[in-house]
């Protein structure tokens, strides 16, 4: 009996003692519907670097300090042309947000794949540490309007080529379509449908126009594209955007020529174009949309694309709304780097020297021997630009996300419950189910005994947590990761 009841007591006083740390548990923050993701608090929390060349021309270093009253931010620097030099001092400031300030003559593709690569390097692990950007333009003016921008951007209104339904997801905008050339369907705030009509010979005219006009929030696009042009058509005679002196305008079949100014705040997606986010000059596409098309931040492939996972992705998670698009671009990168971890661990540290077109076929044979999957996310890893601010929120609002979570933490123990909102949100068409990704608010060390249950092998990075959920197709399917980590305030 007495064995009996010392058992039932230790049952009880086990309850209580669950209970009371269930009761204690901090809440770090929650997601939901209406609800955007946790943010990481920039604001001493960042770090400005920049090469000596850079900051020594008064009109570059305005931006710099621009960037550090705005942030409180650290400044690095280093010798021009190795961000690498910035390595050390990176590592011991950790900060949650690096933005690389750099003249157009210094940004270009051999700097994005440095700045990629340096930014895994703070810690051990194979995935990011920090979020990062890339501020430059065709003048520093470009760059010091970038740096001085306060207000969040909430994207309403937008412009595509992609074709009318990304409209859907917009209060307003208008659209081509790169498969037929005479398409123009335009929205009007709050119209629950688009309204097409008829462009002649091509939508060039009709796009600089609405751009002119109507200011939209966001532009995607896709189809070819070179540093120096966008075909708006996709292998058709469709009309071209191009730019001349760090300004941009449109060109019909025809040879009529209409000029772009569309200098309102907005974020530039080319989700699908070759070499556009490539700065081979200080006059390109990349910083004419900085200059005359008003771009505060875009991501862009700096070679040609083939894959995708990096640009089309990046979209995928801006689009759910829960994300800014610097989030985005950064979880999107994570998401790659365990995919290539999970099927192809021997190319995590695999570092090409070279991203020509003509080096595809020979980097196959090196490094992917033949696999198309991996070559893929290889050629994705380090190539694709984010430019602008990392810590600048655009986002859409919150409307309808995929996910939910909840991440409490309790004396170092914490648990993160993810529930499935919207089902089936997670497929991508072309690489299957994709992971659930959040930003963790606070910096994470001593991390250890990570478990998931619903979820195969979820990681758990000082910045960032990934569920690999075991369902997506049912609304209400949950999976709960629970791990110890110490929590770091910067």
């Amino acid at each position: 009996m007495g064995g009996q009841c010392g058992k039932r007591k230790a049952i009880v006083w086990g309850a209580l003692l669950l209970a009371a740390a269930m009761a204690s548990a901090r809440v770090v923050c929650e997601v939901g519907n209406g609800l955007p993701a946790a943010r990481i608090e920039p604001r001493g929390n960042y770090a400005v670097a920049v090469s000596q060349a850079t900051l020594a021309r008064p009109e570059w270093r305005r931006v710099v300090e621009a960037l550090k009253d705005k942030y409180a931010a650290d400044v690095v620097v280093f010798s021009e042309g190795r961000p690498r030099e910035a390595l050390p001092e990176l590592k011991r400031l950790f900060p949650a947000y690096v933005c690389f300030v750099g003249t157009p003559s210094e940004c270009g593709r051999a700097f994005v794949v440095a700045v990629s690569r340096l930014t895994r390097q703070l810690d051990d692990d194979p995935y990011g540490d920090v979020l990062w950007g890339i501020l430059t333009g065709y003048t520093a003016e470009d760059a010091l309007r970038a740096a001085r921008e306060a207000s969040p951007l909430v994207i309403r209104s937008g412009a595509t080529s992609i074709g009318v339904d990304r409209l859907n997801r917009l209060d307003s905008g208008f659209a081509s379509n790169e498969g037929c050339v005479n398409d123009f369907w335009t929205k009007a705030p709050g119209a629950t449908t688009a309204v097409r009509r008829a462009a002649s010979p091509d939508a060039a005219g009709a796009l600089a126009e609405a751009f002119n006009a109507r200011g939209p929030d966001v532009f995607y696009t896709s189809g070819h594209a070179t540093e120096h042009d966008w075909q708006i058509a996709y292998n058709l005679p469709g009309g071209a955007f191009r730019c001349e002196a760090g300004a941009l305008f449109a060109q019909s079949t025809d040879g009529r020529r209409y000029p772009i100014e569309t200098p309102n705040a907005k974020v530039y997606l080319p989700v699908g174009n070759c070499l556009i986010g490539h700065i081979v000059a200080p006059d390109c596409m990349a910083t004419a949309w900085m200059h005359s098309g008003g771009a505060r931040q875009m991501i862009g492939y700096t070679v040609v694309t083939f894959y995708g996972y990096m640009g089309w992705g990046t979209g995928l998670l801006f689009e759910d709304g829960r994300l800014s698009l610097a989030e985005s671009f950064f979880l999107n990168n994570q998401a790659l780097l365990h995919r290539l971890a999970t099927r192809f661990p021997q190319l995590l540290d695999a570092r090409p020297e070279s991203y020509e077109g003509q080096d595809i076929a020979a980097l196959s044979e090196r490094f992917a021997k033949g696999n198309g999957d991996a070559l893929g996310l290889l050629w994705d890893r380090d190539t694709v630009a984010f430019y602008g601010d990392p810590a600048w929120v655009a986002s859409y609002p919150c409307r309808e996300p995929t996910f939910g979570y909840r991440l409490e933490e309790s004396d170092g123990a914490w648990t993160l419950r993810v529930t499935v909102l919207k089902p089936g949100g997670g497929a991508d068409p072309k690489w299957g189910t994709r992971p659930f990704l959040a930003l963790l608010p606070e910096r994470l060390t001593d991390i250890r005994d990570v478990v998931g249950e619903g979820a195969d092998q979820p990681v758990v990075t000082e910045r960032f947590v990934l569920v690999p959920l075991a369902r997506q197709e049912s609304e209400g399917a949950t999976a709960t990761v629970t791990f110890k980590a110490k929590s770091v305030h910067r």
